[in-house]
């Protein structure tokens, strides 16, 4: 099986936004998960400063092709302040890394490294429960 959707006009675009970003990893792990679960589509990673962040998101968001949002350093907080809404999390935090879409266009945002790496504790047997944890390097988590 093809790890990669084939492109195409319906291929959703989720761009990855960061500075720097040639360290980022995820790319490929989540488009290969997208086509695991017949979803069509790809992340990219998009180099751009924090002086042009806000022109970047507003230019993608009247296409219909950009399916989310993720955001590295130094853009989670940049990219909660283009959220309508958000989980109440990313609202204590000020701070977001993903972001869907809502029914009328404008984005919803969530902030997941805690929960990610939560996850990933329960994951490997460990059990956070009343643990007290220094989590490093984890941007707006």
């Amino acid at each position: 099986m093809n790890p990669y959707p084939t492109l195409s006009g319906e291929t959703l675009v989720v761009p990855i936004v960061g500075d720097p970003i040639a360290q980022v990893k995820s790319p490929d792990g989540i488009t290969r998960e997208f086509a695991a679960r017949g979803c069509a589509g790809v992340v990219v990673p998009m180099q751009i400063s924090g002086d042009h962040l806000d022109a970047l998101i507003a230019g993608l968001t009247p296409s219909g092709s950009i399916g989310g949002l993720i955001a590295t350093v130094p853009h989670k907080f940049g990219v909660a302040r283009h959220c309508g809404t958000l989980t109440d999390r990313a609202a204590f935090l000020g701070s977001v890394n993903v972001a869907r879409r809502n029914a009328d266009g404008t984005w919803h945002g969530d902030q997941v490294d805690g929960a990610a790496y939560v996850s990933a504790v329960r994951a490997n047997g460990g059990d956070p429960a009343g643990r007290r944890v220094l989590q490093i390097g984890a941007g707006g988590a």
